[in-house]
Parts: C-alpha cells; structure tokens; sequence
C-alpha cells in the first residue's frame, strides 16, 4: 500500500491509525513524504513505527511521489500495490474485497471500490469513473448523490480513481508507473487508459468501501489550485488519448463556453479560479510545464 503525504500530518496520522486497525497485519504500508515542513515524517516515524518511510527533498507532486513507493513495495515483491488518499478511510472488508475481485477476474488487473464523500447521510463521492466532457473529462459516477439503489453491482468502469486503486504487479510491469508528466489530478486516468490500451481491464467492485473527504493538499472544490490543475490535466490526457467526441466536448464546454463561465463565476466570487482554468488549458494546449507553484498560493 503506498499513501503520499505533503505538510498532511494531522490527516496522515489519521489515515495510518485507520490502516493499522483495519488491514491484514501481512500488508505493508508505504508512506511517500513530499518535503513536508510541518513535522509530518517525526510523527510518523514516532507513532507508526511499523510503516516504512520515504523521504522525497521537494513535493513532487502526486505522481512523482506515489512512484517512489511503487517502486519500493515491487522490489519487495509484492503482488499487487493499492494506491491510497491519505484523506481517505477503509472499511475492513475493503481490501479482501478488492483482492477476492481480483482473483475473480486474474486478467482485469485494475480494481477501485465504492467511494463515500459523507457514509453517514449516504452520499456518494465516486464508484467508477466514466470518461466524457459531462461537463469534466472524467465523470465521478454518482458523485453527491445519495448512494441507496444506486451502483451496486461489480462492473467494468472506463476509469477508476487512485483514490482507492487496487493494481496486479503485471499492469506496472507492462504498463510502467504513473506518469510524472502529472503533478497532481488526472493521472490516474492516464494510466487506467494505458492500462486497458494494454488489454487490461477497470473493475469497479461495491462491496469495497471507503470514504474520502478530497482535495485537501490543493485546496478542493472550487480553488484556483484544482481548477489550473485538472484543466491542464485534461488538456495533457486529449493530446495522448483524445478521440474525436472527448475533444469535441471540450471545445464546445471548455473552450466555447468559457467567457460565459467566467462571467458567472465572477458574479459568484470565483473569477480568480475560472482564470485559474483558462491558464490551465492554455499551458497544456501549448505544451508549457505544468506550474508546480498553485498548490502554494
């Protein structure tokens, strides 16, 4: 299990103390620290001695960092890796859960459960993704809505978070690790598209629970920070595996449309992150790197 952190030593804490009380005692957990300043690896270090620490000097980024550990937990010999949020919870059922899907279906190679923002009132944060411009790149299936009656059977998903990603050795073997090119956000679904380009398959599994507050580290909802990042997220993932309906659904949504969403997200008080967007997608459209700098301001 690999879990990134970046100046999140309240939240990681948390994750950890969760882990320790709901996983196999077998399983071994990787935590990523992306030079963090707020004395997240002493913490670790002091109270979750049973989980192995990896230093990184600067914070770089998501994808960066969740590769260190990938790396390390393959060379240990592991078989299969699962990417966790450190803002995120597991029930106890859900890895095994994850892993009985997983010798089900010995060549889908990629599973993700059913993901809760609130679990007390039932709401939905993601079970499955499905990819198209409605009106984000990737759709969050069910996100915020309440959960009763809704995706409760095991299916194959375009995409699945890394929120949660339970993926078999061979897919990292064949596929490679996570794209760097992504600092943070979209680069799961990148390689849930290499993956199934590969032959491999998504399989979203509801009987594996979690629940994931989101976007602590770059601000969430609706902040400059997430909003530059997942349109330039966007913009890189068309250039590499757009077809004809994903940028068409860009151009009329993102591109078309923009000055009215500026407008209206000025009226709201939100025009700096509707800018934030636009810069986004015009740094990825013009292939510039992506501006490491707005999870700090």
């Amino acid at each position: 299990m690999v879990v990134v952190n970046w100046n999140g030593r309240d939240t990681t804490l948390g994750c950890l103390h969760n882990l320790r009380a709901s996983l196999p005692g077998d399983v071994v957990v990787h935590v990523v620290d992306n030079g963090s300043t707020d004395g997240s690896v002493e913490a670790v270090r002091q109270t979750h001695s049973w989980a192995r620490v990896h230093c990184n000097g600067a914070n770089l980024g998501f994808a960066a960092g969740a590769n260190v550990g990938i790396r390390a937990a393959l060379e240990d010999g592991a078989e299969y890796v699962f990417l966790h949020n450190n803002d995120a919870v597991v029930d106890p059922g859900t890895l095994p859960a994850l892993l009985d899907a997983a010798e089900r279906h010995p060549a889908a190679g990629l599973f993700g459960g059913r993901i809760y923002h609130q679990r007390s009132t039932d709401v939905l944060w993601c079970c499955g993704v499905r990819m198209g411009w409605a009106p984000n790149l990737a759709h969050l299936r069910g996100h915020q809505r309440p959960g009763a009656g809704r995706f409760l059977q095991e299916e194959d998903v375009d995409s699945l978070t890394g929120c949660g990603l339970l993926v078999h050795k061979d897919v990292w073997e064949r596929v490679g690790l996570l794209d760097e090119s992504w600092f943070v956000y979209v680069e799961d679904a990148d390689f849930c598209a290499r993956a199934r380009k590969a032959g491999f398959r998504c399989v979203y599994v509801p009987t594996a629970i979690m629940e994931h507050s989101g976007a602590g580290s770059t601000g969430g909802g609706y902040s400059p920070g997430r909003k530059y990042l997942t349109a330039y997220g966007s913009v890189l993932f068309l250039k590499r595996h757009g077809t004809f309906k994903l940028w068409s659904g860009f151009v009329m949504l993102d591109v078309v449309l923009w000055p009215a969403l500026m407008l209206v997200s000025a009226l709201r008080g939100r025009g700096s992150s509707a800018l934030a967007k636009g810069r986004g997608i015009v740094h990825g459209l013009l292939g510039r790197p992506v501006d490491r700098g707005v999870v700090d301001r």
